[in-house]
């Protein structure tokens, strides 16, 4: 009996262990910086184009990668954690892409044309495409 409480505690300790570990990999893994990286320059139309034409190619292209995109801003706000979030227009008035800056960029007003980079978390089909830790690039 005493052999079988030994080999739970020692079971339940290597699990305890392996679930810090994990939290602690995770937890202290560094944060990409997209200033660093090299986007794939497009414009915000041509990003709409490419997922409403075909996702899967686009989700190929583009999911998890870094994004330069030039387009003229829709409007501006903020979201519940005070990061700015900017909407670029297309041709299709339903449809935006929806960016949130990591850090301030500024004063930025609807109508202005900039560029972008962040990185692409993904498509909300017939709605926008999302991308964040964004950066100001002019």
């Amino acid at each position: 009996m005493k052999k079988w409480k030994k080999i739970i505690i020692i079971l339940v300790l290597a699990t305890v262990l392996t679930g810090v570990s994990v939290v602690l990999y995770v937890y202290l893994k560094p944060h990409r910086d997209v200033t660093t990286e090299k986007g794939v320059q497009l414009s915000a139309q041509s990003l709409y184009d490419a997922f409403k034409t075909n996702e899967n190619d686009a989700n190929a292209k583009y999911l998890n990668k870094a994004i330069e995109m030039t387009g003229e801003v829709a409007d501006v706000s903020a979201n519940q954690d005070g990061n700015t979030v900017i909407n670029f227009k297309t041709n299709d008035p339903m449809f935006m892409i929806n960016c949130t800056f990591k850090t301030k960029p500024g004063e930025l007003k609807a109508g202005q044309t900039i560029t972008f980079k962040g990185i692409c978390t993904g498509y909300i089909p017939d709605f926008n495409v999302v991308i964040n830790e964004g950066v100001l690039v002019k």
